[in-house]
């Protein structure tokens, strides 16, 4: 048992090693040692009983190097090994030849390297720059969605979250999560694994940089379809607003010198705010009743310039004010 432990801890190493630098000293030798470790780590796989204690303890052993690896990567380990080093231009011509010999004549070689080669491509669309308007307004960014929830359905069986940690955490990812997120039909697989993914107690930066990449409409859109996000994207940006300082100078509010990324401006926390509150019930009525807990907290004030909640909550208000102004001043036929 604990040979079979120790030897799950050497996965982490080898799946670094293939993803870098060093594959430039690789020959035909060292690729198909590296695929053998890969095939040992899925027969380990294949092997481990069912009873979840030890399965938790496997799982731990992989993630003692501080990785985020889980038992999905031991039973996919030949194609992870695959994708990562037909991935890394590192690779010298020779063995890379001998690593696609390789894949084309393991078993079920051209399955795998159907497989292997609609990965990648999966994972080069998810690289593609994307606009951020509405994501049924921007076709990329929603075709983006769509592939990634085909993705977690191929994955399927408990895999989804590791899978989402292979995949390159950048903007675009984001915004195909996002994507995903609100794509009709697609919200029980939606569910199942992206919001846990984002929702990791240890994973809180992940979190704010997705929320901060998005548009004010989407995350608004995203808290009003999943609750689970409501309370995080508040929490968020009550953390940025509380940053803020009020410059009597200039007559606003700034971030007074914050590292880039701290705190979000003025305008960016106002607009956000705004469109939660013109979100439906009980969205609006959540953010309204945060707005005026903080706006006591801070001292309950009622002229500008000395809470940012104050001041958040009196745009607000004339912004309602406005829409109600203008709604009565539009004839029967433009309501």
């Amino acid at each position: 048992m604990e040979t079979l432990l120790s030897q799950t801890e050497l996965l982490p190493s080898l799946l670094a090693a293939s993803r870098s630098g060093l594959v430039r000293d690789w020959d035909a030798a060292a690729v198909r040692r590296a695929l053998s470790w890969g095939r040992f780590f899925q027969g380990l796989h294949a092997r481990l009983p069912p009873e979840r204690g030890l399965r938790a303890s496997v799982e731990r052993r992989l993630r003692s190097r501080g990785v985020p690896l889980g038992l999905g990567h031991l039973k996919r380990c030949p194609e992870l090994l695959g994708l990562a080093l037909l991935e890394n231009r590192a690779l010298p011509y020779d063995a890379c030849r001998a690593l696609l010999r390789a894949l084309l004549h393991d078993g079920d070689g051209e399955r795998r390297a159907h497989r292997l080669a609609r990965r990648k491509a999966a994972a080069q669309l998810l690289l593609l720059p994307s606009a951020p308007p509405s994501p049924h307004e921007a076709p990329p960014v929603r075709a983006q969605g769509q592939l990634l929830l085909e993705r977690l359905r191929e994955e399927g069986g408990g895999e989804e979250g590791a899978l989402l940690e292979q995949l390159p955490c950048c903007p675009t990812l984001h915004r195909a999560v996002a994507a995903a997120l609100l794509e009709p039909g697609g919200e029980a697989e939606a569910r199942a694994a992206l919001l846990p993914w984002l929702l990791q107690q240890q994973q809180q930066p992940r979190l704010a940089a997705f929320f901060r990449l998005l548009p004010a409409s989407w995350a608004a859109s995203l808290c009003s379809r999943h609750p689970e996000l409501r309370a995080p994207y508040l929490s968020l940006l009550a953390a940025w607003g509380s940053r803020l300082r009020y410059d009597p100078l200039r007559g606003e509010w700034g971030t007074g010198g914050l590292e880039e990324g701290a705190a979000a401006p003025w305008q960016e926390v106002r607009e956000r705010v705004g469109c939660l509150c013109q979100g439906p019930e009980p969205l609006r009525s959540a953010v309204l009743a945060q707005l005026r807990d903080l706006k006591a907290q801070d001292g309950g004030f009622e002229v500008r310039g000395l809470s940012v909640w104050t001041d958040l909550l009196l745009d607000v208000q004339a912004s309602a004010s406005k829409e109600k102004l203008l709604a009565r001043s539009l004839p029967p036929t433009a309501k």
